[in-house]
């Protein structure tokens, strides 16, 4: 399975940052010729790798990366430009994987699909992507003593009701934690715990739809994630569980071992059960939080 990198530029300089990409055996190059068209893109299909020009049509590269933090924050960047760095805002480069090179250099061109696989291969090993509210997120997870809490009966009568609802594999509800997805109840499957980086809820918790995955081996992201293959997993889908303060502490997902789409309808419906899920777990908090305060009077 070849990957799928945007490569962003002027309309001149286009075909010649798509023949460099095309020309390594294990890239394929789509194209754009603006950030709008490149937002578009991104939007329409995910891709492994985005390599852009610092100035375009209607903005810069720097707004392309904003664009991908959007969709795809995991996903690397090239910035392939003779603009200086000393003239670019790194900042914005923030929680981003994102590579200089500089098109002038005399072997640019040849160089630019090795950097691309480069930082594809980075991307792959480095830590996932955490959100901006991080600590106060896991501050909030922390209010809830999942191990003494009686829920595992009402999550395992949850699970059981999706799967047969959605007529889905697997279903799990899941809280994710500093390193890891720690699992409360899971239909289909024996599910435990899973690092960050091999979940795919640690994608879906940056999004405040539900995020669905038709099929993972089209999907760049997670094409390559051996333990997703060997877990068997094809499709996914997963619903935010929030707090009352807004903080994303879990999902509620739904797995399959063929690909899928989930549409509007089921998608709403997922999201009220990751609003079940979560008004049971706030109840049991609740009386164990009032239960302790009388016993300590």
């Amino acid at each position: 399975m070849t990957r799928t990198v945007l490569c962003v530029d002027t309309e001149d300089r286009i075909d010649e940052v798509s023949t460099a990409i095309d020309g390594d055996d294990s890239l394929t190059a789509r194209t754009a010729t603006s950030v709008q068209a490149a937002t578009e893109c991104l939007e329409d299909e995910p891709v492994v790798c985005v390599v852009t020009a610092y100035d375009l049509p209607d903005g810069t590269g720097l707004e392309v990366v904003g664009a991908i933090r959007d969709t795809a924050p995991q996903t690397p960047c090239v910035l392939f430009t003779d603009v200086p760095p000393a003239d670019i805002d790194t900042a914005s480069f923030e929680e981003s994987i994102v590579e200089y090179l500089n098109r002038d250099l005399p072997d640019a061109h040849d160089r630019l699909g090795f950097v691309a696989n480069d930082v594809i291969d980075y991307s792959a090993q480095a830590s996932f992507i955490r959100p901006d509210d991080e600590d106060e997120r896991l501050e909030t997870l922390a209010q809830y003593d999942v191990d003494d809490l009686p829920i595992e009966e009402s999550f395992e009568r949850l699970t059981d009701l999706i799967a047969s609802h959605f007529d889905a594999a697997v279903s799990f509800i899941g809280l994710i934690e500093e390193d890891e997805e720690n699992f409360l109840a899971c239909h289909g499957g024996d599910l435990d715990t899973l690092t960050r980086e091999n979940t795919i809820c640690t994608h879906s918790m940056l999004q405040e739809d539900v995020m669905v995955v038709e099929d993972i081996l089209q999907d760049a992201r997670f094409a390559e994630n051996e333990q997703l293959q060997n877990l068997g997993i094809r499709s996914y889908a997963g619903a935010n569980m929030t707090a009352s303060n807004g903080q994303v502490i879990g999902q509620v997902c739904l797995l399959d071992h063929v690909p899928r789409s989930y549409d509007a309808v089921e998608q709403a419906e997922l999201e009220d059960f990751a609003d079940t899920a979560m008004e049971i777990l706030e109840l049991r908090q609740t009386v164990r939080d009032a239960t302790a305060q009388e016993v300590a009077q």
